[in-house]
């Protein structure tokens, strides 16, 4: 009996680690999540993320209206931003939040 119990017992750990190799879960962060592409607005003095934008070209700046009548705001980048977008548009695109 004793000799089946020194045989069993290593053989019944050894099986439970190959298990328990399979059955851990990848806790480390992606590197790079996937985030979707926003634009930003500064909207009564906060900033306003917006989808993106196509805005392309150098000769005007990228800007949006909010609704058909609404107002226009220039379209940064990035979140606090100095500099707006290039558009090679001068008429804003009208968005909808």
């Amino acid at each position: 009996m004793m000799r089946n119990v020194k045989f069993l017992l290593p053989m019944l750990a050894f099986i439970c680690a190959i298990g328990m190799a399979f059955a851990t879960v990848d806790l480390k962060p992606d590197p790079e999540p996937e985030m979707q592409a926003m634009d930003y607005i500064l909207l009564d003095g906060e900033w306003e993320a917006i989808p993106e934008q196509n805005c392309q070209g150098t000769d005007d700046i990228c800007r949006v209206q909010l609704g058909a009548n609404g107002p226009v705001f220039e379209v940064f980048d990035e979140l606090g931003d100095n500099n707006a977008k290039p558009s090679g548009e001068g008429t804003p695109q009208v968005i909808n939040l």
